[in-house]
């Protein structure tokens, strides 16, 4: 516990005093729109995550300054959420019969993957928020269909309705909860089956399944603007694959990733599939093994797979899928030569939290030089400044300036005039606009003056138009 503790406390110091970025800022501003709390938490707003909102709102009415100490403020409640999802999993461990060597293993793993970029991004604060409670949920909801007290339902229910509040992926917890009875200390399959169509009869595992009938209906159904739909079936490939190697080293990720899309020639393409193969092959033992391996496959799979059919796929969709493979790891970390593979894996995972860690890093300061060179620029008209990427990092997921770029300079003491303008189609939306080489021209024949971005270490350089 001490170490994992300590290796969170070195995370959050390594990121906690990076500026807000990109969607902080523009959710923070429309934010401040609301009156109350409950304006903000309005299920009429997109995406449905009034809690996340309501965090945000939080933020915005807080009364800290934005661009000193209100983002470790607002990071310090991510890692807290990700501490309780680690408690939730110690004890889910114990519920499934670990002794304490392999509870610490599972804790050390849990700690060890990394989800940095899933904590410290204050605008996503839906993703912790959801893991924590919806462990919490599990473990509780777990405990009343053993046989436990009816407050271990009424705390697992709340539990639930909160992750839900937080991101609405949480609808899985039933099947998850399922899996879980039927996979778990049952002797066999159709045992535990058996076990399972046994626990809907309680009320509160029943009330657990009806409450995320109905949000998955009111989502379906009741919400034609919603932000996150089904997939085009031109992407799922794509998307699929990011999942299946999303639990890999970032090497691994690298190969099976870049070798797909073809950027690695007849080798890399071999070498992806091959990586993709042997991940794949991971998971039909586990499921063949049964036990809470069985369980931590099916749950894995479940969670990513949802994210890769409706929201496309990066990294610190993870999160929850990471708790649970700490779970199976432990388990079949039974002799020694298992323990030292499940060892090397996990170092790696901290290399890559750490590589991680220092990538959201280096934006933070990329940004704050950026708008230190824009307030020292002589004059005073309209500035364009052109090619500020919208994210940046080895996988090009560390938001940047895809959102709210303007808000940041504004909120860091840049006084002109800025417009931030793109060339070329960015991965995500973005509210930087996009231009052609006649749009610089026109700009610049009104007396804009424009700048281009060379990158973090390079002043901005003066784009004739």
């Amino acid at each position: 516990m001490l170490v994992a503790a300590g290796w969170l406390v070195i995370l959050f110091g390594t990121t906690a005093s990076v500026p807000f970025l990109s969607e902080d800022w523009t959710q923070m501003e429309l934010a401040r729109g609301f009156e109350s709390i409950f304006g903000a938490m309005d299920w009429a707003r997109e995406p449905l995550r009034p809690l996340q909102h309501a965090f945000v709102w939080c933020l915005a009415h807080g009364g800290l300054d934005p661009a000193l100490v209100l983002p470790a403020v607002a990071r310090g409640v991510g890692f807290a959420l990700f501490a309780v999802a680690c408690g939730a999993l110690v004890r889910l461990a114990r519920e499934a019969g670990f002794a304490s060597r392999a509870t610490g293993i599972a804790l050390l793993l849990a700690i060890s993957f990394p989800n940095v970029k899933a904590l410290s991004w204050p605008a996503a604060i839906g993703s912790p928020g959801r893991v924590a409670f919806e462990l919490v949920a599990l473990l509780f909801l777990v405990r009343r269909a053993r046989g436990g007290a009816a407050g271990n339902g009424v705390v697992g229910v709340a539990a639930f309705v909160i992750a839900l509040g937080f991101h609405e992926s949480a609808i899985l917890l039933p099947v998850i909860l399922t899996a879980w009875i039927a996979c778990v200390g049952a002797a066999d399959l159709r045992s535990g089956i058996r076990r399972a169509i046994a626990a809907l009869r309680d009320p509160y595992v029943g009330a657990t399944c009806g409450i995320a009938f109905v949000h998955v209906l009111h989502l379906v159904f009741f919400r034609p603007g919603r932000v996150h739909g089904a997939k085009e079936l031109a992407a799922l490939p794509a998307n699929v694959a990011k999942a299946i190697l999303s639990l890999a080293p970032e090497s691994v990720r690298d190969i099976g990733i870049e070798g797909l899309r073809g950027n690695r020639g007849t080798i890399g393409t071999v070498a992806a599939c091959v990586a993709v193969a042997c991940v794949a092959l991971v998971f039909v033992l586990a499921l063949r093994r049964g036990g809470i391996l069985r369980f931590a496959s099916l749950a894995i799979a479940l969670d990513l797979g949802l994210a890769a059919g409706t929201a496309g796929f990066v990294q610190r969709y993870a999160i929850l899928a990471s708790a649970f493979a700490a779970l199976g790891l432990s388990a079949w970390a039974t002799t020694r030569g298992r323990i030292a593979v499940v060892a090397v894996l996990g170092a790696t995972w901290m290399y890559d939290a750490h590589v991680d860690a220092r990538e959201i890093r280096a934006a933070g300061r990329g940004a704050i030089a950026l708008a230190t060179e824009v307030r020292r620029l002589p004059g005073s008209g309209p500035l364009a400044i052109v090619g500020v990427p919208g994210l940046v990092g080895a996988e090009t997921d560390v938001p940047f300036f895809n959102w709210g770029g303007t808000i940041f300079l504004r909120a860091h003491g840049v006084r002109r005039s800025v417009t931030l303008l793109r060339e070329r189609v960015f991965a995500t939306n973005s509210d930087q606009e996009f231009v052609a080489d006649d749009g610089l021209r026109e700009l610049g024949e009104k007396g804009v003056e424009l700048r281009r971005w060379t990158g973090f270490e390079s002043p901005l350089a003066e784009c004739p138009p």
